[in-house]
């Protein structure tokens, strides 16, 4: 029924389709990593919001957790997120 073309365009697609998955993605994109609530108080949003969106991109495989110290540190996959600019640039160029 659908090409696995066009399942891959519609999981990209969900990755960015909410406001705070973008708040986020733009602060790992501009930094290293941050610490869940440092993301939080970053882009001023609760912390169960910012949860729910960090376990839908990590899900997806565009962003990695590490637990360090006692906080869970997250950070963008770099191969992963290549991949998915990549996929949306050759789709809709």
């Amino acid at each position: 029924m659908f090409t696995e073309n066009q399942i891959k365009l519609a999981a990209a697609a969900s990755a960015i389709a909410h406001p705070i998955k973008v708040a986020i993605l733009e602060c790992l994109t501009a930094n290293d990593g941050w610490h869940e609530e440092c993301l939080s108080n970053k882009i001023n949003l609760p912390k169960d919001s910012v949860q729910k969106g960090l376990q839908e991109l990590r899900a997806l495989g565009l962003i990695q957790g590490n637990i360090k110290e006692v906080e869970m540190r997250f950070r963008l996959n770099k191969e992963n997120w290549q991949e998915f600019k990549d996929y949306i640039r050759s789709n809709f160029d």
